[in-house]
C-alpha cells in the first residue's frame, strides 16, 4: 500500500465512559520490536549555533518534541530545542534552537519539563543558577519558533521551584521542589489554561505539606490518569494525590501514601517521574533499582494496592538509576539516567523495560539493552523525554565527568519501538503524559509508520461515552483525523505508509495490549481514502444495525 493508493481505517465504537490518558485501541496493524535493539543517537548539541547542551525533560505535541532547557558547560540557559519528527533524525534541518533566555524583561533560564495544552508549550521553572523561581515560560506553536513575539513568561513570584508537572484539560499543576529559604516545598502551583496567561488571579497554590501531612514535601515529576493527579517523591516522602473532581484548595481533595511499609522500599528511596499505563502508575527508580506500582483500580491507602519490583541486573546489567518513563501501548521503558554514589560517575545509557501483558513480577517480563553500546558515542545520562507513538526520545543531560563538575550534552537517544509489521494505529485514547516529567492532553489519535519516521495525528478533545465513528485517512500525501463527520487534525505526509503485512487487530494491540473500554460496533479498512461526504455522514449508521452490518460485506 502506497500513499498515492489512499488508506481509510474506521471504527464505529461504543465507549463506557470518558477515560483520558488510557490508552485505547480501535483499530491497529501494528506490532513492537521484540528485541531491543533500535537505538539511534543523534547530537543536538550546536543546533543553529547555539551551545544546546542540558536538558531537563520534554513532550511531544503536534509532530515536534520540545525539549526544556535546564544547563549546559557555561552555565543554566534558555536555548529551547525542538524536533520535528516528520523529518529524518539526522537531518540538521530537522532540528531548531531559540535563545529564550530572557523573555519579556525577566530571566528565562533553568527549567524542568514541558507541559501542553492545545496552542502552547509551557516551560516548568526551576532555577536560573542564583535563584530558585517561578518564571513560566510559554511558547505559542501558532507562531515561528525562532520569533521573539512568539514567546512571553510570566513570574507568579513565590522563589519555589518546580519539577516536572501535570495538565488535566484545564489545569496545569507544578510539582514543588524547594523554598530558597525553607527548603523542600510542599506547595503545589496551579494555572488555569482558560483565563490570560499573566492574570495573577488564574496562578494559585496549594500548601499540601501544611493541609496534608509533613510528608508532603519535594516532588520530581507528576502524571494524570483521566482523574486523578500524582505527584512523584523525590526525597522519600509520600505520593501524592490530588482529586481534580474536588477543590483544589480543599484537603478532602488530596490523599497521600507513605511508601515506607512496602518491601524493597529504602527509608530515603527516591522517585523521579511516573507513567500510567491505562490501569496502572510506575514510579521511576531514582538512583536505585526498585520499581514502584499502583493499581487505580483499587484503593490509594491500601498497601495492598501497591507492589514492587527489583529490576537489579536485569539482561545481565546492573540497572539503577532512572528518571522518567514512557509507555508505547505495551511496553513501559524507564529512561537512563545515574546509579547513584559519586557524581564523578554512574551515567548510563541501560534503557529498562517492562511487557504489560506479563505479571509485575515476573523476571521474564523485564529486558533491558545498552542504547550507548547500541548507538555510540552517546554517553547516556538522560532526564526525561518524550514518545511520538512509535520512537522514544530521551533528552539529554549530563554525563560523567572526573571532577564531579557538570558536563552537560546534546546527545539525544532514540529508541524505536516498532516491529516490521507495524502500519497504523487508530487510537480511540492517547496517552499524552509520556516521558515522566511532563506531558499534554490529546483524545483520539492516528499513528502512522512512514519509512524511518512517525506520523501522530491527536485530536485534543476528550469524546462523552456513548457511540461515535472514528477515522483515520491517507488521502495523498496527507493524513487526517475524523471525529464524528469533522475532520480533528490534518498532517502531511513525509512518504510511504508502510506496507499491509498483517491483519489488523480489532478494539486492541497485539496480544491484547491497551484494549478498548467499549465495544467496536463495526470497523472497516478501505484502499482508497473515503470522500469528505462520507466521512461526515458516517455517524448516521451509528444507530442502524443492519446498515453497520452491511459494511462487513
Amino acid at each position: 500500500m502506497t500513499v498515492e493508493a489512499g488508506l481509510t481505517v474506521e471504527a464505529w465504537l461504543e465507549v463506557d465512559a470518558v477515560r483520558a490518558e488510557a490508552v485505547q485501541t480501535a483499530v491497529a496493524e501494528w506490532t513492537f520490536a521484540e528485541q531491543m535493539s533500535g537505538f539511534t543517537s543523534y547530537d543536538a548539541g550546536d543546533t543553529n549555533g547555539l551551545p544546546t547542551q542540558g536538558f531537563f525533560g520534554a513532550v511531544y505535541v503536534d509532530g515536534h518534541v520540545y525539549y526544556s532547557p535546564q544547563c549546559n558547560n557555561l552555565g543554566r540557559h534558555g536555548h529551547a530545542l525542538r524536533y520535528s519528527t516528520s523529518k529524518a533524525f539526522y537531518d540538521a534541518s530537522a532540528w531548531e534552537a531559540f535563545d529564550a533566555g530572557s523573555i519579556g524583561g525577566l530571566v528565562t533560564r533553568g527549567y524542568y519539563g514541558c507541559l501542553a495544552d492545545d496552542r502552547y508549550v509551557y516551560y516548568v521553572p526551576r532555577t536560573d543558577g542564583e535563584h530558585l523561581h517561578s518564571r513560566v515560560l510559554r511558547f505559542d506553536r501558532n507562531a515561528p519558533f525562532d520569533h521573539l513575539d512568539s514567546w512571553s513568561a510570566f513570574d507568579e513570584g513565590t522563589p519555589i521551584s518546580s519539577q516536572g508537572g501535570a495538565f488535566d484539560g484545564r489545569y496545569l499543576y507544578f510539582a514543588p521542589g524547594y523554598h530558597k529559604d525553607s527548603g523542600p516545598s510542599g506547595s503545589i502551583l496551579r494555572h488555569d489554561t482558560t483565563a490570560a496567561f499573566d492574570e495573577a488571579a488564574s496562578w494559585v497554590r496549594f500548601d499540601a505539606a501544611a493541609l496534608v501531612g509533613d510528608r508532603c514535601r519535594c516532588y520530581d515529576g507528576a502524571v494524570f490518569d483521566g482523574r486523578y493527579v500524582y505527584f512523584v517523591p523525590l526525597e522519600g516522602g509520600d505520593v501524592l494525590r490530588f482529586d481534580t473532581a474536588g477543590d483544589f484548595s480543599d484537603a478532602v481533595a488530596w490523599e497521600a501514601f507513605d511508601r515506607r511499609s512496602l518491601s524493597g522500599i529504602d527509608a530515603n528511596g527516591a522517585n523521579v517521574g511516573a507513567i500510567f499505563d491505562g490501569r496502572y502508575v510506575y514510579l521511576t527508580p531514582y538512583a536505585h533499582s526498585t520499581v514502584v506500582r499502583y493499581d487505580t483500580t483499587t484503593s490509594f491507602s491500601d498497601s495492598s494496592s501497591w507492589s514492587t519490583f527489583n529490576a537489579a541486573m536485569t539482561s545481565a546489567l546492573d540497572c539503577r538509576g532512572y528518571d522518567g518513563a514512557a509507555f508505547d501501548g505495551r511496553f513501559v521503558y524507564f529512561i537512563p539516567f545515574w546509579k547513584g554514589g559519586d557524581a564523578k560517575d554512574g551515567f548510563h545509557a541501560q534503557l529498562l523495560r517492562f511487557d504489560t501483558l506479563k505479571s509485575f513480577d515476573d523476571p521474564a517480563a523485564w529486558w533491558a539493552a545498552d542504547g550507548a553500546a547500541a548507538a555510540p558515542p552517546n554517553p547516556g545520562g538522560f532526564n526525561g523525554g518524550a514518545f511520538d507513538g512509535r520512537h522514544l526520545y530521551m533528552a539529554p543531560w549530563r554525563q560523567d565527568e572526573p571532577t564531579g563538575d557538570i558536563h552537560a550534552h546534546g546527545h539525544v537517544l532514540r529508541y524505536d519501538t516498532a516491529g516490521s509489521d507495524a502500519r497504523y494505529q487508530l487510537r480511540w485514547m492517547d496517552c499524552g503524559h509520556n516521558g515522566g516529567l511532563g506531558g499534554s492532553l490529546p483524545g483520539p489519535a492516528f499513528v502512522l509508520n512512514v519509512g524511518e519516521v512517525a506520523v501522530n495525528l491527536q485530536a485534543r478533545v476528550l469524546p462523552e461515552a456513548g457511540r461515535h465513528h472514528l477515522a483515520g485517512v491517507v488521502r495523498g500525501t496527507t493524513a487526517e483525523l475524523w471525529l464524528d463527520g469533522t475532520c480533528v487534525a490534518t498532517r502531511s505526509l513525509p512518504g510511504s505508509v508502510a506496507p499491509a503485512t498483517a491483519g489488523a487487530t480489532i478494539g486492541e494491540l497485539a496480544g491484547g495490549a491497551s484494549p478498548l473500554q467499549g465495544t467496536v460496533l463495526q470497523h472497516r479498512v478501505s484502499d482508497t481514502a473515503m470522500s469528505h461526504q462520507w466521512l461526515q455522514n458516517a455517524t448516521t449508521l451509528l444507530d442502524d444495525e443492519d446498515a453497520l452490518r452491511s459494511l462487513a460485506d
